[in-house]
């Protein structure tokens, strides 16, 4: 996965006739240079703004006087303002060409680069408490972690995925009370809805009698101290969550390169406490051990509680410290929704106060919430697992699962020979769960509707991954082997045009989606590939000249290289989105 992309010898020539031109450098001129929103007005184009203070001149000057001065060159043959654009012209062919033969040589690995070789990126990501089911809510951040440490790889970064699984604190006390106090639960025998009807019967009971919170931090405080009884609770209904989840993670085909639990890092606490005394970061307040943050406009924050319970933000110093001893990270991303950005700005000042440089690139990735339309009010609202208000995951994988083997059954004179139809209902299934989720800004608020994420129709995954299919089944239709020395300038249709120039923009994609960490950048181009492959066939099932596998053979083979080109880029962005790509369908 780690080929280079070759610098476009069109787009560099327009930055070398520019520079010395204009009052920027190179890297200046080059981030300027975009793509017109309508190929007749060019196909690179400088607007001119920046350049009016330095220059003394209004843009649309600028633009003229530039225009006025470019002679045409074989790759670039014209340069025209328009308003405060100046607009040039590729030799189509050349740039076609050098895009063409760049995707053929890369196959699926165009796009992807060696930018971040040498540097180390630790990201956290699913993370869920033990002894709860995998809900809904949960599928967020392990699809967005997960897509996220996928672009990252693509761009030569070693990428540590991590799951940082909440096995620790109160909530424990509060099960083990329950299985302590309730003759009718069995640790033994319990499953995980068990654990989560135990945890309901808890909240509910405590709201009547608040004693029982009490109870509960005595109990998580003998868990701390490793008292036997405690201690095998705990274990139990570590292992049968874990159990659940690995299932779950197999469904998705999420993987971790380490599964790390709260639990890891408890030892590691009592040092780190007594270090941050003995540099008079952290201070005793009844009893409590707090590190006060107003001067920095924060709350204050414990690190342990009057009764010597450690809390989240102490285990999640020690992992932090751990994880740079471990993997000398250049940055470390937590994807955690947007409710936790004060814990982790407290985090990351805590840090500093350490005196942890790296602090700084700790770096917390937010999404919004998975909320629930209120059937009365209609309103979208956050589900409460204390009310025991949650979809879990499992159901809306199986339903997922389920409604593509039922549409595959009402098509199947249309699937293709040879397909594996229990195999293709779970990747479409899973695909249009997952798509229709990382489709959207991550920091938007989902509202969660079973037949909008299930949907197989208009801008889905199943849409992405039929156009896919429908790509292979051209080049196997084809019967001829796809090369690269074609005649270019037969591909003269602006549908094709427009092909070649979303091709020659993935590269910038991948980029634009690790900086942004953003997932839905990647999701949006294969709508937007997609989309305008859609155009390219259908004006050729109208017009046979315009068919890819025409009677011309010099065009026929020009068309197959377009057509592997755009297979190659909508199959490695569904890779990046942790998504199959069906050859048959």
């Amino acid at each position: 996965m780690g080929t280079m992309n070759k610098g476009n010898p069109i787009r560099e020539e327009v930055v070398a006739w520019l520079t010395g031109r204009v009052p920027l450098d190179q890297a200046a001129i080059g981030g300027l240079i975009e793509v017109p929103p309508n190929a007749e007005m060019g196909d690179y184009a400088l607007p001119c703004f920046a350049l009016a203070r330095e220059l003394r001149k209004a843009p649309a000057a600028i633009a003229e006087e530039l225009a006025a001065s470019f002679t045409p060159t074989e790759n670039v043959p014209g340069a025209a303002a328009a308003g405060p654009y100046l607009n040039f012209r590729a030799n189509r062919p050349v740039m076609t060409a050098h895009v063409l033969r760049q995707v053929h040589e890369a196959a699926e690995a165009y796009g992807c680069s060696n930018l971040g070789a040498g540097e180390t990126i630790v990201i956290d990501y699913s993370s869920p408490n033990i002894a709860r089911h995998l809900a809904v809510h949960h599928l967020r951040s392990a699809i967005i972690g997960r897509s996220i440490t996928l672009i990252f790889r693509a761009l030569g970064h070693r990428v540590v995925g991590i799951n940082h699984l909440g096995d620790w604190g109160t909530s424990f006390g509060k099960l083990i009370v329950a299985f302590e106090r309730y003759d009718d639960l069995d640790a033994r025998a319990a499953t995980v809805s068990d654990l989560q009807d135990a945890y309901v019967r808890f909240s509910s009971a405590a709201e009547r009698e608040p004693e029982l919170e009490d109870l509960a931090r005595e109990a998580f405080r003998r868990l701390e101290t490793r008292e036997a009884a405690a201690t095998e609770l705990w274990k139990r209904f570590t292992e049968m969550s874990l159990e659940e989840f690995e299932h779950i993670y197999d469904m998705l085909g999420v993987r971790f390169d380490a599964s790390t639990p709260e639990s890891f890092y408890v030892p590691m606490t009592h040092g780190c406490t007594e270090r941050l005394v003995q540099a008079g970061i952290a201070q005793e307040s009844e009893g409590a051990l707090m590190v006060p943050l107003d001067a920095y406009d924060l709350p204050s924050v414990m690190l342990r509680k009057s009764d010597g319970a450690t809390l989240y933000i102490t285990r999640d110093i020690c992992a932090a410290e751990y994880r740079k001893q471990t993997y000398d990270f250049e940055t470390a991303i937590y994807v955690v929704g947007g409710e936790q950005k004060l814990h982790f700005a407290q985090l990351r000042k805590v840090l500093q106060l350490m005196g942890h440089e790296w602090a700084e690139r700790i770096e917390h990735v937010d999404f919004g919430l998975v909320k629930f339309r209120d059937p009365e009010t209609g309103e979208a609202r956050k589900g409460s697992t204390r009310k025991g208000e949650v979809i879990l995951l499992e159901d809306v994988l199986r339903e997922g699962i389920e409604r593509a083997r039922q549409k595959i059954g009402e098509n199947l004179d249309r699937m293709a020979e040879g397909a594996d139809l229990g195999e293709l209902a779970a990747q479409v299934g899973i695909g249009a769960v997952v798509f229709s989720d990382l489709s959207v800004k991550r920091g938007k608020d989902v509202i969660f509707d079973w037949d909008r994420m299930l949907d197989f129709e208009g801008d889905t995954g199943p849409y992405v991954q039929y156009a896919h299919a429908r790509l292979c089944s051209i080049l196997r239709k084809a019967g001829q082997e796809v090369r690269a020395d074609v005649d270019f300038s037969r591909l003269e249709l602006p549908e094709e045009w427009a092909l070649v120039r979303l091709l020659e923009d993935w590269p910038a994609r991948i980029r634009f989606a690790a900086e942004t960490r953003e997932p839905s950048v990647v999701a949006n181009y294969l709508l937007e590939l997609c989309a305008r492959f859609s155009t390219y066939y259908s004006a050729g099932m109208r017009e046979p000249e315009r068919r890819v596998l025409c009677g011309d053979d010099a065009l026929r083979a020009a068309r197959l290289l377009l057509v592997e080109g755009v297979q190659h880029a909508i199959r490695s962005g569904l890779g990046l989105l942790g998504m199959a790509a069906p050859e048959r369908m």
